[in-house]
This record gives structure tokens, C-alpha cells and sequence, in this order.
């Protein structure tokens, strides 16, 4: 009777197909049969695995079993154990996953035919292959000569820009310094300015003294003819047409004056005013430019960094031509063929980058350049407007020497104005003179008012005591010496000697004043020195090159 045993093994989807196996996988059941090896009858055995596969198989695990799908098909693999038992696996395939098999089989069978085809073509293409190879060897070659060509020139341009990189850090440095310098030289305009500003405060309170001065002076004038129309008895008629004509002359003139005075001191006030905005504008204009330069300088360490950085992309790039090139070098076999093309490959696009790296050093030493010329033009523009205020200040001065003179003229007619002011009447009158009001002072005592000289002090001086002793009555008539009186040409005269002495003296003063208030130097910068200007034409020329040869 002969023996057998079975293993029946359901796969199912769930339980042992793993994640990357595919479906057509999915549903297979595998009978295993074991047949002893003397088994005389396999009829029987025939029999038992009818039997066998009927009953339904029962899993190991205790589980209920389930049905085999409809429309499979079954496939019986036999194989001997080194037991020397026969074993027999049965598969079972569904025909769509047979279909599928099948399709794939002539697709690969299909590839391998097209493989077989290009791998073994015909002898002739074979040659002209091996001719195009040799030609692109040859081209190769070329190249290589041609690439070792530019690679020195590469080599002498980075030594240049080396060089270039020097001279840009030199010329940051110089204009740091030169912006310091500016920076100071600002505060020394802004404290000039404020310098000039008090003056002007000064000179108006002046001003406003002066017209205090002009009062108390009228109220004299007043108390002055009191004096003389008490003094005046005797020469009644002969003072009355003297006085009436000179007070006319002298009341003429005085308004003259005061009209020119006037219109003189709202024109300095304007002018002032016109200088004052004009140093507000250059001074905002040189805050401007200097904000500019701090943007300028900036931008040129931007671009220094920018540059250093694409130095370093150039080096690494031109290390690996140098590996590609070594290489492409040695002996090109039929093996290395696809690596040789993709290693040109390489070596064509590592040329464009470099190309392109140089074009755009190139622009980044334009725009260098131009900003470079950009700061020229603007401390030119700052030399010129410092020149202006230089300007502005000499005019302030002269100006102020202007006022000083006119204020200077303003006192003598008001100190002569009390010998032409006289208004006589024809009756005698006794009465006690009042005693004279001193004059309020001026100045410090003991210094004589700023811009007059000693001559005209001391002539000042002997007028006065000249209206004094007219007044107390302490000399004779005034017609029996007519020559006590000045003329008008001669005081005319010395109006004008004094005018021309003061303003001497004040554009001395002026000049003085602005030569230790301005103590700073005005020196050229030239940010492009010799050595850099010539690198930059070499590297012109040799860019030139550069893009002729490509």
C-alpha cells in the first residue's frame, strides 16, 4: 500500500505577498506531493492527489479554508530531495496573468533583437566610426593646445586682478579718510555758520542801540536850542538866515541820509538773509553728497565682496578644467568613449562659466569705475560749494564793515546836527543855563569806538567843545569869526578820508578774521592713482583679447 504525504499552501494577498511583489502574484496555491521512491502503483498516486485535491485543505493555523478561484490554471513542477524523495509543486495561474507573461516575454525578446541588431551592425559603419573618432581625436587635440593657450592667459588675468583687488582696498581706505576729512570739515563750516549768525544777532542789537542813541542825540538837539535861542540876543537877524539856511542844507542832507540809511540797511538784511539760505542750501547739499558717498562706499565694498567671492567660484572652476583636462590627456579607449564625451561635456560647459565669470568681473570693474568717477564729480561739487561759502563769508564781512561805516557816518551828522539845528527868537530872555547832559557811552571806557581812528576821536572832541562854548556864551558873536563854522566841502572832504581810512582798516580786520577762522586745507584726491590706472588699461586690452579669440 503505498504511502504519501501532502502540504497544501494557500497564498493569499493579504498575508504573504510582500509590498514590491506584483499582482499577478497574488492569488497562487502550490500542492506539494511527497512519493516515496519505491512506490510500484502511481495510479494510486494519481488517485490520491484527485482524491486530495476534492477535499478541502485545512491550514495549519487552525483557520477555515476557502475556495480556489474558478478559471485557473495549474502548472506540476517535479523535483528530487537529496532524500531521494520526489516531490511534485503544483502553480496555479490565472490566463490573464498568462497573457501578461507572455507579452512581456515577446517585448524582451523584441529589445534583445533591436540590442543584437545596433550591438552587431555592419562592418562599414563600424569604420566610419572609428573614423569620426579618430577626427574627433584629433579636434581634441586642437582643443587641449587651445585650452592650455587659455588657460596661461587665464592665469596672467588673475595675477592682474589680484593686483586690481590691491589697489581697490588701497582706494576704500583713501576714501574713508577722505569722508573723515569731509565730516570734519562740515563741522568747521557749521560752527562758522553759527559764528556768523551771533555776529549778526551782535550787529542788530547795535543797530537798535544806535537808533536808542539817535533818540537821546534829537533830545539834546532839543535842549541845545534852548540853550542857543537863550545865548542868541544880539546877533537875532544875521543867526536866523545863517541858521535857516544851514538847517535847511543840514536837514536836507540828514534826511538824505537817514533815507540811505535805510534803504542801505534793508538791502544788507536782505543780502544777509539771501547768504544765510545759500549756506542752508550748500549745506544741505553737502549732507546729501556725503550721504551719498557712505552709499557709494557701500556699494564699492559690496562689490569687493562680490568680487572676492567670484575669484574663489573662478579658482575652483579652473581646478576642475585642470582635473578634466588631465584626464582627457591620457589614452581614450573604446571603453572610455562615453565618459571622454561626458568629460567635454564638462570641460565646454566649465569654459562657459568661466567666460561668463569674466564678463561679469568686467562689469563689476565698470560699475567701480563709475562710481569711482561719480565721487570725483561729487567732491569737485564740495570744493566749489566750500569755495562759495568762502564767498558768501567775504561779502558777510564786507558787509559788515558797510554797516559799521554807515553807522559811523549816521553819528557824525547826528553829532553835527545840533549846530544847524538853531531857531532864534527876537527877545531877550534871562534865564540860568541848564548844565550839559553827558553823552551816553558808546563803548568801554577808556577804547575808543571800534573802527574809527584817533584823528577822528580828537575831532569829534574839539567839536564838542566848540558847540559847548557857542552855547554857554563864552565867545563873541558867531559872525565876528565865521571861521569856528566848517563848510560843507570840507566836511565833505573829511567824511570821505574817514570812509576811506575805515574801510581800509575793516577789510584788513575781515581778512584777518577769515584767514584764523578758516585754517583748514582744501588738497586734491585723485581716488585713481597711476598704478591702478594703468592696470585698468592693461586689463581692457586684455579683455579685448579675450573676447576676439572666443
Amino acid at each position: 500500500m503505498l504511502r504519501s504525504t501532502s502540504t497544501v499552501t494557500l497564498l493569499s494577498p493579504g498575508s504573504s505577498r510582500s509590498p514590491g511583489t506584483p499582482s499577478r502574484r497574488a492569488n497562487v496555491c502550490r500542492l506539494r506531493l511527497t512519493v516515496p521512491p519505491e512506490s510500484p502503483a502511481p495510479e494510486q498516486s494519481e488517485k490520491k492527489k484527485i482524491e486530495r485535491k476534492e477535499q478541502p485543505p485545512e491550514l495549519s493555523n487552525g483557520e477555515p479554508t476557502r475556495k480556489l478561484p474558478q478559471g485557473v490554471v495549474y502548472g506540476v513542477v517535479r523535483r528530487s530531495d537529496p532524500n531521494q524523495q520526489k516531490e511534485m509543486v503544483v502553480y496555479g495561474w490565472s490566463t490573464n496573468q498568462l497573457k501578461e507573461e507572455m507579452n512581456y516575454i515577446k517585448d524582451v525578446r523584441a529589445t534583445l533583437e533591436k540590442v543584437r541588431k545596433r550591438m552587431y551592425g555592419d562592418y562599414d559603419e563600424m569604420r566610419q566610426k572609428i573614423r569620426q573618432l579618430t577626427q574627433e581625436l584629433s579636434v581634441s587635440s586642437a582643443q587641449k593646445d587651445y585650452l592650455e593657450g587659455h588657460i596661461q592667459t587665464q592665469s596672467a588675468a588673475l595675477d592682474s586682478f589680484n593686483a586690481m583687488n590691491s589697489t581697490l582696498v588701497s582706494d576704500s581706505i583713501g576714501l574713508q579718510k577722505t569722508l573723515v576729512d569731509v565730516t570734519l570739515e562740515n563741522s568747521n563750516i557749521k560752527d562758522q555758520i553759527r559764528n556768523l549768525q551771533q555776529t549778526y544777532e551782535a550787529s542788530m542789537d547795535k543797530l537798535r542801540e544806535k537808533q536808542r542813541q539817535l533818540e537821546v542825540a534829537q533830545v539834546e538837539n532839543q535842549l541845545l536850542k534852548m540853550k542857543v535861542e537863550s545865548s542868541q540876543e544880539a546877533n537875532a537877524e544875521v543867526m536866523r538866515e545863517m541858521t535857516k539856511k544851514l538847517y535847511s542844507q543840514y536837514e536836507e542832507r540828514l534826511q538824505e541820509e537817514q533815507r540811505k540809511h535805510s534803504a542801505e540797511k534793508e538791502a544788507l538784511l536782505e543780502e544777509t538773509n539771501s547768504f544765510l539760505k545759500a549756506i542752508e542750501e550748500a549745506n544741505k547739499k553737502m549732507e546729501a553728497a556725503e550721504i551719498s558717498l557712505e552709499e557709494k562706499d557701500q556699494r564699492i565694498g559690496e562689490l569687493d565682496r562680490l568680487i572676492e567671492r567670484m575669484e574663489k567660484e573662478r579658482h575652483q572652476l579652473q581646478l576642475q578644467l585642470l582635473e578634466h583636462e588631465t584626464e582627457m590627456s591620457g589614452e581614450v579607449a573604446d571603453s572610455d568613449k562615453e565618459r571622454y564625451q561626458r568629460l567635454e561635456e564638462a570641460s565646454a560647459s566649465l569654459r562657459e562659466r568661466i567666460r561668463h565669470l569674466d564678463d561679469m568681473v568686467h562689469c563689476q570693474q565698470k560699475k567701480v569705475k563709475q562710481m569711482v568717477e561719480e565721487i570725483e564729480s561729487l567732491k569737485k561739487k564740495v570744493q566749489q560749494k566750500q569755495l562759495l561759502i568762502l564767498q558768501l563769508l567775504e561779502k558777510i564781512s564786507f558787509l559788515e564793515g558797510e554797516n559799521n561805516e554807515l553807522q559811523s557816518r549816521l553819528d557824525y551828522l547826528t553829532e553835527t546836527q545840533p549846530k544847524t539845528e538853531v531857531e532864534t527868537r527876537e527877545i531877550g530872555v534871562g534865564c540860568d543855563l541848564l548844565p550839559r547832559l553827558p553823552a551816553p557811552p558808546k563803548d568801554s571806557p577808556g577804547q575808543p569806538p571800534r573802527g574809527l581812528a584817533p584823528v577822528s576821536e580828537e575831532r569829534r572832541r574839539r567839536e564838542r567843545q566848540h558847540l559847548d562854548d557857542v552855547t554857554a556864551a563864552r565867545l563873541r558873536p558867531l559872525h565876528h569869526e565865521p571861521a569856528r563854522l566848517l563848510a560843507m566841502e570840507e566836511s565833505l572832504a573829511l567824511q570821505r578820508r574817514q570812509q576811506r581810512d575805515y574801510e581800509e582798516i575793516q577789510a584788513k580786520l575781515a581778512a584777518q578774521k577769515l584767514a584764523e577762522r578758516l585754517d583748514f586745507k582744501m588738497q586734491s584726491y585723485n581716488p585713481e592713482g597711476g598704478s591702478s590706472g594703468q592696470y585698468r588699461e592693461v586689463r581692457d586690452e586684455d579683455d579685448a583679447e579675450s573676447s576676439e579669440e572666443f
